[in-house]
């Protein structure tokens, strides 16, 4: 598993370097500025085509004052010829002072934008036409105004000429800078842009060439991992192999021991059956050593049969598909008819067996009641062994109620024998074992009797306990599931999925969804043998207005502590150990 998370993470993840990180935050960087200087070149080029457009205005403004200049020059030179009255030159000038009194989009007017020397000359005409008569000019005014009004009317033309220089100039030196500015804002964009590209470039190629390496990496630890997943294949498959010659292996040697064991048995049987006759026919008064060697031969059959039975038994546990059998068995009468099969070694050692149980209690439990009889037996027989005589032994059937868990049977064997050293309890259900107090005693047995048992309680899915102290006795206890009928197993295994559904699904915040939960689940749970925590959670619905999006903070500290107990009421284990405690 490691390996192949490690495989994974070699072959999935995509590693960038620190150089490559840096060089990306480096073209990111160059990316910004070139944003910025593209944007700011767009805002100079909106600005520029703004002021261009302003100046459009002002350029009217200027052609038309030079016109109204000209026109009263012109007017001033009708005058000088006795053309016209100064009347007419003077509306000439108004309508030019009007003109030049507009404002511009500047927030200037044309006069305030017109040059010094052309203010100048206005005034100088305007005073000299004011020194002159109304009307039409005498020749004796027509001599003295000639002589002043043509050099200051030459010098009007001229400024007005200066108006349109001097504006055509101001507007070229705006463009000449915004051209500069332009140019500089293009140049600078433009040297950024090569350096993203190449940054960018530069960047691209670097992760290409460590993609195309870890490629080629990843490339060929997958080319090593298949090569060992086609090993590991092969040597699944030799498993598997050796696993199926195994089994077969292992069939094979239960098919010979259960037969050998019935092979075994017959004559043994006979071997015991003549040995009684002999012994009960001859004469053994007068011939001591006759009568130890019947004992002697009696034992050692009486053994090899019980380990004859039990090498059987195994076989035959060990054999697959053993729960086909099952069906419901009363544990109550299984025992019984233990302690009668066994009534006879009870007699012979004087012990007394007291069976203990409620009589209106039902012991049912699901098995195999031969397998749980061979138990039984096996039980009870080593419990009569190993107990001093005279002694009583105790069975007791007990029905024990688990709120978190499936219901049991218990049946507990006690004697009141030699006891087992405690260091030594966790090996009795292994094969062929014997406690070692038994065996410096010489009591008989064959170590396969508490192997027979564990295996039993193993295919009951129960679970079997020893408490045993040395010379005081030995308690043996298994712990059955109770039967279950196919309904009450249906419900035993759907009512704590739907508890801990219930325990996620009524922790929302909603109050009227709250509400619908503790009613669906409180009715639910009320039929899954939940009833006290059902209708808690169908009271603490009824309780609850469905017009709130949020619960208040007390409703769901009710809903907390429904939570808690919820949560208590959850299995803690699950039954099927069958180790030996």
């Amino acid at each position: 598993m490691e390996r192949r998370q490690a495989l994974a993470r070699n072959v999935l993840r995509f590693r960038v370097s620190g150089g490559q990180k840096v060089l990306a935050f480096i073209a990111f960087l160059s990316f910004l500025a070139l944003s910025f200087s593209i944007i700011s070149t767009n805002k100079s080029s909106i600005a520029e085509s703004r002021s261009l457009t302003s100046a459009t205005a002002p350029a009217a403004s200027i052609i038309y004052t030079q016109r109204e200049t000209l026109v009263y020059t012109i007017r001033l030179t009708q005058w000088l010829d006795q053309q016209i009255t100064r009347r007419e030159v003077q509306i000439a000038r108004a309508l030019l002072a009007q003109r030049l009194a507009v404002v511009n989009t500047d927030g200037k007017s044309v006069g305030q934008s017109a040059p010094s020397g052309y203010l100048q000359a206005l005034h100088l005409t305007d005073s000299i036409v004011d020194s002159g008569p109304p009307g039409i000019l005498s020749k004796t005014d027509h001599a003295r105004l000639v002589a002043l009004l043509n050099p200051e009317i030459d010098g009007l033309i001229s400024q007005a000429r200066l108006l349109v220089s001097d504006y055509q100039m101001a507007v070229d030196n705006q463009l000449t800078t915004s051209a500069k500015t332009s140019r500089n804002g293009d140049f600078i964009t433009l040297l950024l842009l090569i350096l993203f590209m190449t940054i960018s470039g530069a960047w691209f190629l670097w992760i290409a060439q460590t993609s195309i390496r870890q490629f080629r990496k990843s490339k060929s630890l997958m080319l090593a991992e298949s090569e060992r997943l086609e090993s590991l294949a092969e040597e699944l498959a030799a498993t598997n192999l050796m696993v199926y010659e195994l089994e077969s292996l292992n069939a094979s040697k239960n098919e010979f021991i259960s037969n050998i064991s019935h092979e075994l048995r017959t004559p043994l049987t006979s071997i015991i059956g003549y040995v009684d006759v002999l012994s009960t026919n001859i004469e053994l008064d007068s011939n001591p050593q006759l009568e130890e060697i019947f004992q002697v031969l009696d034992r050692n059959a009486t053994i090899l049969l019980s380990l004859v039975q039990s090498l059987l038994a195994l076989s035959q546990l060990d054999s697959p598909n053993k729960r086909d059998s099952f069906k419901p068995t009363d544990l109550l009468t299984v025992t019984e008819d233990a302690i009668f099969i066994l009534h006879s070694e009870i007699e012979k050692k004087e012990i007394s067996v007291k069976l203990n149980y409620k009589a209106d209690d039902p012991y049912i439990i699901d098995g195999d009641s031969g397998l749980i009889s061979q138990a039984l037996i096996n039980l009870v027989a080593n419990a009569v062994k190993f107990s001093f005589a005279k002694k009583e032994i105790a069975i007791n059937l007990v029905r024990n109620f688990h709120t978190d868990a499936r219901n049991t049977i218990s049946i507990s064997i006690e004697d009141h024998g030699i006891g087992i050293p405690e260091a030594e309890i966790s090996h009795l259900s292994e094969r062929f074992f014997r406690a070692s107090n038994a065996v410096s005693e010489h009591v008989p047995g064959t170590g396969l009797g508490l192997a027979i048992v564990a295996k039993v309680v193993e295919l009951h899915g129960a679970h079997l306990r020893v408490d045993s102290s040395l010379g005081k006795g030995t308690t043996f206890t298994i712990d059955f599931p109770e039967y279950l009928s196919p309904i009450e197993a249906l419900v035993m295994n759907r009512k704590y999925e739907l508890l801990a559904e219930a325990i996620v699904g009524i922790q929302v915040d909603s109050q009227a969804l709250l509400k619908a939960k503790l009613h669906e689940y409180g009715g639910a749970l009320g039929f899954y043998e939940f009833g006290e925590i059902g209708e808690e959670l169908l009271s603490l619905s009824r309780s609850l207005e469905d017009v709130e999006k949020v619960a208040n903070p007390e409703v769901l500290k009710g809903r907390d502590q429904l939570v808690i107990r919820m949560k208590e009421a959850l299995p803690i284990r699950e039954m099927g150990e069958t180790n030996v405690e």
